[in-house]
């Protein structure tokens, strides 16, 4: 990896984690990531000055979803550091060596389980809220659901006061998530047949209805299908779902020393009426290593899937003299166990084309079960993947899935060819039929050369459009976008809105309510935010947190549109990549009509400001210098929570520079221009 590579792999793996984190739709296998990862930690500890603010190294995690209620955690849920290896244990316990001279064992161990991060609030020992992790900071609020998970107790067992937090893992056991998904192929076949009744009965749609609200799409694996059951807007959905609660830390709000050790937490838990994993404690190297394998060894008799094992000083007070980086506990590490491989045949090798165009070859593999789920089929990224692993049709290959998310084909196994195997071309053009596939010099990825009138491009950005990452618009699915796009009623993104209540009840199958439902989700969806809108557009690398950077400094959609590649590059945080992709975008005169369209449908444009008295709102801010008292992404996160904005060149417009120790050649500029110059400590007097 060099400088060149840095901005590419911070984009693959913001990507990744938004996916994983936000969307519960995995793109990346958790063993590509965590390489990722690794690689670009190393590179930046070795180029300090090659670190950017923005990357994933320098965070906890994504941003929550907006589909629930945004609420911030009592106290903030960090992610844990990664151990690949005994090696990586030993250098863990260097690092702590340097800090505390205290006796470090024991350490506890117990089965890392893959779910979804939860934290429930007690009050004098009732259930009074659940939260998801977020990022970190905030979560989702999702209490109603959290009620239904019946492991978990509404009121504790044990006589408690005050404010407790339980902090677990939502998961799905293995036998209820192969049983959901037999289900769910079951009512797939069923609501085809279903569909194809001319004229059904009212207890026909009641099943057509019912079916298509539990949804029929398989889910990847039981972390998605725990984290798809939590975050249902309908409880009673939830609450037909066996998922379940595993708790590994009790923390007293009221009484900071209420627990001397993790294992003493994990006791009072068990109390407390939760189901806790089993820990072990270990007192040396030699130990750990031993549990580790031991543990390994039975991953496959849990009931749940585990991916790996944590680690953690056991004793709590250690822990607060370690203390935590901005990003994870020093006391605590995650060890990975190695990606699960299977053997299977590639019996062929297809294309898919997203929103963007982008045209992906995905691998159709022989049905193997890999880390407890059926694989049937894996992304190949590119072409040059396929190429690189020397991929050809009846290859025997091997299949992982890495902490048990999308799959991915590992090699390829040349021994076991017998004359039968195939070369794999790229075809030239699209799947959709009608546009060449074009190759980018800067680009690995090929497209569809139609752009946005690729009808497969175009479909996938209407589904997107209208979905929980979108506006929202309830009812407006993949299967409805494709009949409402096969039957002529929508051709773009517009024609949503010129949808008739008269012609969706003349479709097969609707009925008074549903296309009444469908129109009123649509009216309400012209109400979003104008920062909702356009992550709704779905931009090329314009997600939601860039969108927010964008409305923060120019306030709408049209000021956006109308700014020039030098003011978006003096914003922190909009890459190279995200300016071209906008100026792409607005260069294409459909792109517009379709803005100017949405706008004639009662759309807002400009973004409401948030009430604030902080004296840092709408004021712009330039660093320059060693800062002495604050890490520069904690000062900059500091500045924008405030409601200030931060760029990364001085301008007649900006407010203050915020000067620090061998400042450069931005502390001249400022000084000609006349812009006020502060230190650290101005801008806390500014704030308190």
């Amino acid at each position: 990896m060099n400088a060149k590579d840095i901005d590419k792999v911070i984009t693959q793996l913001s990507e990744a984690e938004h996916a994983y984190y936000v969307l519960n739709s995995p793109i990346m296998s958790d063993g590509e990531y965590d390489k990722l990862f690794n690689e670009l930690k190393q590179f930046e500890l070795n180029n300090p000055s090659e670190v950017k603010v923005y990357s994933p190294t320098q965070r906890v995690t994504g941003t929550p979803d907006t589909a629930f209620n945004q609420i911030e955690h009592v106290q903030r849920m960090y992610s844990l550091d990664n151990a690949e290896n005994i090696e990586d244990i030993n250098k863990w316990f260097e690092r702590l060596s340097k800090i505390t001279d205290q006796q470090l064992f024991p350490v506890s161990l117990e089965p890392k389980i893959d779910g979804l991060a939860i934290s429930i609030i007690y009050k004098d020992g009732i259930l009074q809220q659940g939260l998801t992790r977020g990022d970190g900071v905030i979560g989702e609020d999702v209490t109603h659901n959290v009620k239904t998970i019946m492991n978990l107790p509404l009121r504790l067992k044990t006589n408690s006061k005050g404010t407790l937090e339980v902090r677990g893992e939502i998961y799905m056991p293995t036998e209820s998530f192969d049983n959901l998904n037999k289900k769910r192929k079951k009512d797939e076949i069923k609501l085809e047949k279903l569909k194809s009744i001319k004229n059904p009965t009212k207890e026909e749609k009641s099943m057509i209805a019912a079916i298509r609200n539990e949804g029929v799409s398989s889910f990847i694996n039981s972390r998605n299908a725990a984290a798809g059951s939590l975050r249902q807007k309908d409880s009673s959905i939830t609450a037909k779902r066996d998922i379940r609660l595993l708790a590994y830390q009790l923390i007293n709000h009221d009484d900071s020393e209420a627990f001397s050790s993790h294992s003493d937490q994990i006791k009072t838990l068990k109390e407390s009426g939760f189901e806790t994993n089993e820990v072990f404690l270990t007192m040396s190297i030699n130990e750990i290593e031993a549990t580790l394998k031991r543990i390994e060894d039975k991953r496959n008799d849990y009931s749940y899937q585990i991916d790996g094992v944590v680690m953690k000083i056991n004793s709590t007070i250690i822990q607060d003299e370690l203390g935590y980086t901005s990003k994870s506990p020093r006391w605590a590490v995650a060890f990975k166990f190695p990606a699960e491989e299977q053997t299977t045949i590639l019996t062929d090798i297809k294309l898919q084309t997203g929103r963007t165009g982008a045209v992906t070859p995905v691998a159709v593999l022989q049905p193997i079960s890999v880390g407890g789920a059926m694989v049937s089929f894996a992304s190949l990224h590119n072409p040059d993947e396929i190429n690189r692993k020397d991929l050809r049709i009846n290859d025997y290959v091997v299949v992982r899935r890495a902490g048990d998310v999308i799959p991915e084909v590992v090699s390829s196994l040349k021994t076991r060819r017998d004359g039968s195997q195939k070369k794999w071309k790229m075809p030239k053009t699209c799947p959709c039929g009608e546009y060449e596939i074009i190759f980018h010099k800067e680009e690995k990825v090929p497209r569809c050369s139609g752009g946005s009138s690729c009808k497969i491009a175009k479909k996938e950005s209407i589904i997107f459009f209208a979905s929980r990452a979108g506006l929202e618009i309830d009812g407006m699915g993949k299967e409805t976008v494709e009949i409402l796009l096969s039957t002529g009623l929508i051709g773009d993104i517009e024609d949503i809105f010129n949808l008739k209540y008269d012609d969706l009840v003349k479709l097969p199958q609707w009925e008074n309510k549903k296309a009444s439902n469908l129109i009123n989700a649509i009216n309400k969806s012209t109400n979003s935010q104008p920062s909702r809108l356009l992550t709704a557009l779905g931009i090329r690398f314009v997600g939601k947190r860039t969108v927010n950077l964008l409305f923060q400094n120019f306030g709408s959609i049209e000021n956006i549109l109308a700014a020039d590649s030098n003011q978006l590059e003096n914003i922190h945080g909009i890459s190279g990549s995200v300016i071209n992709s906008l100026n792409e975008w607005k260069a294409q005169e459909k792109n517009i009509t379709t803005l100017n369209s949405l706008k004639e449908k009662g759309f807002s444009f400009s973004q409401d400001k948030k009430e604030s008295n902080t004296i840092l709102t709408g004021k712009t801010f330039v660093i320059t210098g060693t800062l002495q008292n604050s890490n520069r992404q904690e000062f900059i996160n500091l500045i924008e929570n405030n409601g200030g904005s931060v760029t990364t060149s001085i301008s007649k417009n900006t407010d203050y520079l915020i000067s620090g120790e061998n400042p450069g050649s931005k502390l001249k500029k400022a000084k000609d221009l006349k812009v006020e110059i502060i230190s650290e400590q101005d801008l806390f007097d500014l704030i308190n």
